[in-house]
C-alpha cells in the first residue's frame, strides 16, 4: 500500500510539472524605455517572453499573455537592436487574430537578438512565421488552413522558399 501511495504522489508531481513550468514566467513590470541602455537591459526578458508566448496555448493565462504582449510591443516599437518589418502577407496570415501578429514580431525580434549579424529579410520573416507556427501548434487558435499548410512546408524544408515568393510578389 505504501508503494502505491508513493507512486501516486510521484505521478501527481510529474503531471503538475508542465503547469508549474508555464506559471513560472513573469513579464517585466515597472519598465521605462527612454535610452538605448533601457532597451538593452531587457533583451533577455524579450527572448524569455517570446519563448513563453510560443509554448503556452492561447487560452491559458490570458491576463499574463496580455501583459507580455504589451511589454513586447513597447520594447519592439522603440528598440534600435531590432527592426521588424510587417508585410501584407503576414497580416493576411494572421487575419483577425492580432496575437499571431505579435508572435511574428516577437519571433523576428528574438532571432535578431540571438543573431545580431542577421540582415536577410527572408530569414527574419521565416523565423517570425516559425514562431507563429509553433504557437499555433501549441493550441488555442482557430483552425487556419494556411498555417497548417505552412507547417507542412516548414517540416519539408520549403518554408523559406514560400516566404521568398511572398516578399518578391
Amino acid at each position: 500500500m505504501r508503494k502505491f501511495t508513493l507512486l501516486l504522489v510521484f505521478g501527481m508531481l510529474l503531471a503538475a510539472l508542465p503547469t508549474l513550468a508555464q506559471t513560472s514566467y513573469k513579464p517585466p513590470t515597472g519598465y521605462a524605455f527612454q535610452t538605448p541602455d533601457d532597451y538593452a537591459q531587457y533583451e533577455p526578458q524579450v527572448i524569455a517572453a517570446v519563448n513563453w508566448l510560443e509554448k503556452t496555448p492561447l487560452s491559458q493565462q490570458p491576463a499574463l499573455r496580455k501583459e507580455t504582449d504589451q511589454f513586447l510591443f513597447q520594447w519592439i516599437s522603440g528598440s534600435a537592436a531590432v527592426s521588424v518589418q510587417l508585410q501584407k502577407y503576414v497580416a493576411d496570415l494572421a487575419g483577425q487574430d492580432s496575437e499571431l501578429l505579435m508572435l511574428f514580431m516577437g519571433g523576428w525580434a528574438r532571432y535578431q537578438l540571438q543573431h545580431p549579424e542577421a540582415k536577410d529579410t527572408v530569414q527574419l520573416n521565416t523565423e517570425g512565421i516559425r514562431t507563429m507556427l509553433r504557437a499555433y501548434k501549441a493550441g488555442g487558435f482557430r483552425k487556419n488552413k494556411q498555417l497548417e499548410e505552412l507547417t507542412k512546408m516548414d517540416s519539408n524544408g520549403t518554408l523559406a522558399d514560400w516566404v521568398k515568393k511572398q516578399l518578391a510578389g
